[in-house]
């Protein structure tokens, strides 16, 4: 399964070989995925009911011509899949959620500001007791200002949060607790600065704190 939502994506852009200076000077590849606002003049909704997975994605406007959400959710029933393989696999279970979340709101035209959350969770065993579970948090808030037809600025505040844990607890004796967790608060600061319609100057600032 893809790990990002399609009906909550606007575009992808991948960058595998001299990555702009903004992101912070990754080495390999940097891959951006930009989720597109949700409909400002009506509730709109879409569906999907498959074998493994479901699907429900809404979206509307809070302030009409002014607000917007757009709401995405994915989850999955394999277990009843599993249980049809032979015997040494019928103990085995999987099983995913996630949910994206994205708002935004026009201040005025020259300012906008966006709120955007994403969870998930995966767990997992294979005919045995010993279960893998993993799962995402992450949350931004994000504020673009344009000064004037020259200048503009894109300032971004938030949190990460990744998770693994293993767990066996069906034989006392032998029962144990595996986990750990990455953690991450960011702030991001950019802005650009048309010197004429052939070349752009962009600056700021990242700072990332690992917790």
């Amino acid at each position: 399964f893809s790990a990002f939502n399609p009906e909550v994506i606007k575009d992808v852009e991948l960058y595998k070989s001299s990555v702009p200076a903004r992101f912070g000077g990754r080495l390999s590849s940097v891959l951006i995925i930009n989720s597109r606002e949700g409909n400002k003049k009506n509730i709109t909704g879409l569906a999907g009911i498959g074998l493994l997975t479901s699907r429900l994605e809404i979206e509307g406007p809070l302030i009409k011509d002014k607000s917007s959400f757009i709401l995405g959710g994915r989850t999955t029933y394999a277990n009843w899949l599993l249980n049809l393989l032979p015997d040494q696999y019928k103990n085995s279970k999987a099983s995913f959620y996630d949910i994206n979340l994205n708002i935004a709101h026009e201040i005025n035209k020259k300012n906008t500001i966006y709120l955007t959350g994403y969870v998930s969770r995966d767990r997992f065993n294979l005919n045995s007791d010993t279960l893998y579970g993993y799962g995402n948090l992450n949350i931004s808030l994000k504020w673009k200002h344009v000064f004037n037809n020259k200048l503009n600025s894109t300032v971004t505040g938030g949190y990460d949060r990744y998770n693994y844990k293993i767990t066996s607890e069906k034989l006392p004796l032998s029962a144990y607790k595996l986990g750990f967790d990455i953690n991450q608060s960011y702030f991001k600061a950019h802005f650009n600065y048309y010197l004429s319609s052939k070349h752009t100057v962009e600056f700021g600032l990242n700072s990332i704190y690992y917790l």
